[in-house]
């Protein structure tokens, strides 16, 4: 199994937690500093009308993190990929024999399908659970199995999806892989949590954080 963590360049500290174990390989991430402040995916990306102006845009270099990882599954044909955030923290052996019709969540939280509801406790059995989405939803991109470049370009396709004639405005990256068509899957407990540590995303400290049971608890 290939790991990639998305790692921003200046998040050396975090990257320390990974940097002496052969098993991972750095992603570069996206740093909304180096983006023109006329790319248009500040003018595109869903936003809440009160986010702060550098949330905004550090949610929309999440944005362009993660798809790059899966266009880049898809040009040079990886197979059994998994993709962590630098917040992860692997706390269970990684399973064998995951599904390769669609992606696996390895960590995360599960979610009341209205987002402003918050977090929704699920009681997933032991395993390979799949993903009911007319009962909740899953959400952050903390750990994810991608088994093969087909699905890969599934996601990519879900987060630059069209409607009709017009392109679909991007949103938070783990909104968008939910409509991808492919097959979704949970694994459970999770192997992967959450690190104690502030979000390179959101301003302030933090007191939740995503647990082995896909719980996002203090």
């Amino acid at each position: 199994m290939r790991i990639f963590v998305v790692n921003l360049d200046k998040a050396k500290d975090r990257w320390s937690h990974y940097k002496d174990d052969e098993r991972f390989t750095r992603w570069s991430a996206t740093d909304y500093n180096d983006l023109k402040e006329d790319n248009p995916i500040f003018k595109d990306m869903v936003s809440y009308w009160n986010i702060d102006v550098n949330e905004h845009k550090a949610k929309c270099a999440c944005y362009l993190s993660h798809t790059n990882i899966y266009r880049y599954i898809v040009q040079n044909h990886l197979y059994d990929t998994l993709i962590l955030e630098d917040d992860a923290e692997l706390v269970g052996e990684l399973p064998d024999n995951l599904p390769q019709d669609g992606f696996t969540y390895l960590g995360g939280f599960s979610s009341h399908l209205k987002l402003t509801e918050g977090p929704m406790k699920v009681d997933f059995e032991d395993g390979i659970n799949p993903i009911k989405h007319n009962e909740y939803r899953m959400l952050c991109c903390l750990a994810i199995y991608i088994p093969n470049p087909r699905v890969a370009l599934k996601m990519l396709q879900a987060c630059e999806m069209t409607k009709g004639k017009e392109k679909r405005r991007p949103r938070a990256v783990d909104t968008m892989i939910r409509d991808a068509l492919i097959s979704q899957y949970v694994y459970y407990p999770a192997p992967v949590i959450e690190r104690k540590c502030n979000s390179t995303i959101r301003r302030g400290s933090r007191n939740k954080f995503c647990n082995e049971s896909y719980e996002w608890k203090k």
